[in-house]
């Protein structure tokens, strides 16, 4: 039963994109959505923004390459559900830096 258990590589690889993915969200300029005009964010996006985003990114892929490398196959198996929420935390931080900036029309 133990081998079906992921070790902590496994369990890290897992939570920091998504855990991180999270904060981002919490730190990250709003979004908005208005008909005709596309989407766009209220107000630039600052160092510290980027920085965060740059750290877990860079942890996230550390951390998938080494439950591949080093873990078992629980760990493979989790190291592969934490690719995808790489990637779709990295979709979401450069989807971010390529939004236009307007003022809030309110």
């Amino acid at each position: 039963m133990r081998r079906y258990i992921p070790t902590w590589r496994g369990w890290l690889a897992v939570v920091l994109p998504v855990v991180g993915g999270f904060m981002f969200l919490l730190i990250a300029p709003a979004r908005f959505h208005q008909s005709g005009f596309g989407e766009f964010i209220a107000s630039r996006i600052t160092p510290s923004v980027l920085v965060f985003g740059g750290m877990v990114a860079v942890a996230s892929v550390a951390a998938c390459v080494e439950s591949f490398r080093r873990g078992s196959f629980a760990d493979r198996f989790a190291g592969a559900v934490a690719c995808l929420f790489t990637l779709s935390f990295l979709t979401e931080f450069f989807s971010l830096m390529l939004l236009p900036v307007r003022p809030s029309p309110v």
